[in-house]
Formats: C-alpha cells, structure tokens, sequence
C-alpha cells in the first residue's frame, strides 16, 4: 500500500507561501511543487527534503482495482 501523501500550504501574514509535501518520495514532488507555483505565484527559496533523495515506490498496476463501464 502506498504510503499517504499530504500538501500544507501555510501563508504568512505578509502573504509568503510555504509549501511542504509529505510522503511524495523522489524529485515527483517539483512536478507538484510547479503547478502549485503556477497558480500561487513564484517562490524565493526552494529546499528539498531528505525524501527527495529516497527511491520513489513503483506501484504495481497488477493490484490496482480498474472498473471498467
């Protein structure tokens, strides 16, 4: 089972934007981290987590339920 992904978004009273994504492993989480940006606007500072060095899970599409109509 994949692991539980979360996005928070906190903005100060100044109106600057953090953002941190949890349980997204690997550089999957920039892709996330743009279209965020591109809707919110730019950031000053970008830094990675140590889950952006670990290995990104492969889920296995075998054990994926797909209903099909």
């Amino acid at each position: 089972m994949a692991a539980k992904q979360e996005i928070e978004l906190f903005i100060s009273d100044d109106g600057q934007l953090k953002v941190h994504i949890k349980g997204l492993k690997g550089p999957g989480c920039l892709k996330i981290l743009d279209s965020i940006t591109k809707e919110v606007g730019t950031l000053q500072k970008k830094q990675v987590s140590s889950e952006y060095y670990e290995k990104p899970e492969i889920l296995d599409s075998s054990k994926t339920n797909v209903k099909k109509k």
